[in-house]
């Protein structure tokens, strides 16, 4: 009964807020349709390889034009490690350690016991993602390998994300 009486009482508030600002809303801005990648446009060459295309009109340019931005997939390397990043993956490591704890008990333990295993590991990988967190804190601001921060961000397991991270020489 309280429960569906704050939600009444919420639900009040927020309609009440939201027609006390100015009544009709706003027409809705018209978004120009997307142009379709199987239709060609009109005013596109036709023909059948894209690579093709980009060296005719290169080859079209004037000799003294600026050669067009290329885009650079390289990865830096003067990325700076970021606050963000330590609760990032503090938090990952939260989420890998409770996986590996969670995969590793036995079959043989009752709902209950499994139940309350669980919630003491989510205590303890709760606390260690946190403890990562903060010791990563002091390496805030010095270079770091990029590679090895997206390694940790998709490791499966604990260990691969240890090896991600201590895998590439200490920051500078």
């Amino acid at each position: 009964m309280g429960r569906s009486l704050f939600l009444i009482t919420v639900t009040g508030l927020l309609s009440t807020s939201l027609l006390g600002c100015g009544g009709a809303s706003p027409p809705p801005i018209e978004q120009p349709e997307p142009a379709r990648p199987e239709e060609p446009s009109p005013t596109a060459e036709p023909t059948n390889d894209a690579a093709q295309g980009a060296a005719a009109r290169e080859a079209d340019a004037p000799p003294d034009a600026p050669a067009p931005p290329r885009r650079d997939d390289s990865v830096p390397d003067d990325y700076a490690l970021m606050h963000g990043d330590c609760v990032e993956l503090g938090k990952r490591l939260t989420v890998l350690t409770r996986s590996d704890q969670v995969a590793a008990l036995s079959a043989k333990l009752t709902a209950e016991q499994r139940g309350e295993t669980e919630k003491k590991i989510d205590a303890v990988a709760a606390t260690l993602g946190e403890q990562y967190a903060r010791s990563c804190e002091q390496n805030v601001g010095k270079s770091v390998d990029p590679r090895s921060l997206k390694c940790a961000f998709d490791a499966r397991t604990v260990r691969a994300f240890e090896a991600c991270l201590n895998a590439s020489p200490p920051a500078q």
